[in-house]
């Protein structure tokens, strides 16, 4: 709460200040932290203006004078000891005194609506990335890839997803939109600059020795439709991810856990399965499937929240067996 307090004179016109009388009264009612000595119908006039100029509007009250604008409000919230007139009148009654609960209710909805447009972004940048680049290497390559290997990625990709929802997220210190053209074109920049990444990098690892000289590994050249060729979409997925979800600098605000038990793991047995060269492509492939019935169960018990279901995922997640701990623990 601020001090930048008004008399409800001023919202009459009855200005008894000289510096007020040239601020309209929509402007002096957005840049105002309150008014002070406002009756029922101050309060109803409030929120009309606010809501005239776009704003979604919340109000709290307790009493029968309040009910006005608990009823013209957006939302309106009534606080715990509030008259029945109050209650009927608002969309939300508190059940414990103090209004902190509403600021981690704010906080909780701007994590989730940030958790949403980071989904948003990258369901349209995945789908640019993973058609654009494979119409060029198909284009420019000849690049053979068969298409039950991107439908396992594809099914890999939504166990990925999935984990945006726990995700660490920070919210917004303002109040957000959801504004889809920028939304869009974030995704269209990041899909499009993801595209061209990607034929880079084949570039690099198929037609040159960059990678044979600089880390002695072997390269893909006459290999596209093997593991090594299935290396080079898998790999980015993780890239993808990651610019979403950290639409800053890395440094300053780390992946999930879940994020990071789920998907971290998975790509170092890929990448030293491929580093190996002993792994045929049936083989993996059953690898692949077993992955993605073993993410979907975990997340199906993560959601029962209870100490079973987080020791079965935990167990499900290692690969133990669930017979020889069954007596450790009591729901």
């Amino acid at each position: 709460m601020g001090t930048n307090m008004y008399p409800s004179s001023s919202l009459l016109g009855e200005h008894k200040d000289e510096s007020l009388a040239s601020l309209p009264i929509d402007e002096l009612i957005e840049k105002a932290d309150g008014f002070a000595g406002v009756f029922p119908e101050h309060k109803y006039e409030i929120v009309k203006r606010l809501q005239d100029r776009k704003h979604i509007c919340g109000m709290t009250g307790d009493g029968v004078n309040d009910a006005p604008a608990l009823k013209r409000a957006d939302i309106g919230i009534a606080v715990d000891d509030a008259t029945d007139a109050a209650r009927s009148a608002s969309d939300i009654v508190l059940t414990e005194p103090g209004l902190s609960v509403i600021i981690s209710a704010v906080l909780t909805s701007r994590a989730i609506f940030q958790r949403m447009k980071n989904y948003t972004i990258y369901a349209v940048s995945i789908t640019i990335r993973v058609v654009l680049g494979f119409l060029l290497l198909a284009l420019i390559w000849k690049f053979d890839f068969s298409p039950f290997m991107v439908l396992i990625i594809a099914i890999l990709n939504d166990g990925t997803i999935m984990t945006i929802s726990k995700d660490r997220v920070k919210p917004s210190p303002l109040p957000d939109s959801w504004k889809l053209k920028e939304i869009f074109a974030t995704g269209v920049v990041l899909g499009t600059y993801l595209a061209v990444m990607t034929v880079v990098f084949f570039w690099a690892a198929n037609d040159s020795e960059f990678f044979s000289n600089k880390f002695g590994v072997r390269s893909i050249r006459g290999q596209q439709g093997g593991a090594y060729g299935s290396c080079l979409p898998s790999t980015q997925l993780l890239a993808t991810v990651l610019a979403v979800m950290r639409m800053g600098l890395c440094k300053n605000q780390r992946p999930g856990i879940l994020y990071s038990r789920i998907r971290l793991p998975s790509q170092q047995r890929r990448i030293t399965e491929r580093r190996e060269g002993g792994t045929n492509n049936y083989r993996e492939l059953s690898e692949i499937a077993e992955q993605a019935k073993r993410r979907a169960e975990v997340a199906r018990l993560r959601e029962l929240h209870t100490l079973k279901g987080h020791v079965e995922s935990v167990v499900k997640l290692k690969g133990l067996d669930i017979d020889t701990i069954q007596q450790h623990y009591t729901v």
